[in-house]
């Protein structure tokens, strides 16, 4: 079966070193503070149990769990420095999917966590008790 989902293995992250990452790099590069926003956002609500996080270079990379087999679709909150990046204090978050289907959003980076979400429960039907805002 020929796909254009993700071939490799997603080797999730503890929620926690990927928060530390963020805020590490957000200390020094401001403009990451809307990548530890989202992390916070998961970390913090009902559905932490239901996502599995990993970093690639400095995007974050979401999946549902339990971690489905390659190929598989994705959540994609690109970074400031991406290849892919957004543009100047905005934030690009996209998902990815088995078919080839791509959904691309930019939007400023103050709306970053309200997109995260939105991405979550339109995708994967991932929706948090609490969520914010």
């Amino acid at each position: 079966m020929r796909s254009h989902g993700h071939p490799y293995p997603f080797r999730p992250k503890p929620w926690a070193d990927i928060a530390a990452f963020f805020e590490e790099t957000a200390d020094r590069h401001p403009r990451y503070q809307h990548m530890v926003d989202i992390v916070e956002s998961v970390r913090a609500s009902t559905a932490v149990g239901l996502l599995a996080g990993c970093t690639a270079m400095h995007d974050l990379m979401v999946v549902p769990t339990p971690v489905p087999e390659p190929p598989l679709g994705m959540v994609l909150v690109r970074a400031p420095n991406s290849v892919w990046s957004p543009g100047p204090g905005d934030v690009v978050i996209e998902h990815t999917s088995v078919t080839g289907h791509r959904d691309r959003i930019e939007r400023p980076a103050a709306d970053a966590v309200p997109l995260f979400w939105r991405f979550m429960i339109e995708k994967d039907g991932i929706v948090p008790v609490d969520l914010p805002g």
